[in-house]
């Protein structure tokens, strides 16, 4: 796997060195019309440098947000299992009298009528 990470840094960091090396030319100039900024005749590799950063903080900022959320779900979901756990553990321990018990008294209330049933079908 560590093979695979090395060769897509590689390419990244060469395909970013043959593009930073073609458009070194500083004849590129652009006009940026920003919401309350005009800047004019801005070499086109300054553009690009900023819009690679602001790309990487909206992506980081992206990432942060995503990783938080999914470390609360953790969380929740280890109190979750921790809690399920105990609740096993403690059914395994219960006295066997005891669940026979229980069981009884279940058979015991499906011959109970529902107290919501009525003699009036409507």
């Amino acid at each position: 796997m560590w093979v695979i990470r090395a060769v897509l840094i590689a390419f990244i960091v060469i395909a970013v060195i043959a593009f930073a090396s073609f458009n070194l030319n500083t004849n590129q100039q652009v006009n940026v019309d920003l919401i309350y900024v005009k800047y004019i005749d801005v070499p086109l590799v300054t553009i690009v440098f900023w819009s690679f950063v602001a790309g990487m903080l909206v992506s980081l900022i992206m990432f942060i947000s995503v990783y938080i959320k999914l470390s609360v779900q953790l969380r929740i979901a280890n109190k979750r299992s921790t809690a399920l756990e105990s609740e096993v553990s403690i059914l395994r321990n219960r006295p066997i009298e005891e669940s026979v018990n229980l069981i009884k008294d279940i058979n015991k209330d499906d011959e109970l009528k529902s107290p919501f049933e009525s003699g009036e079908n409507r």
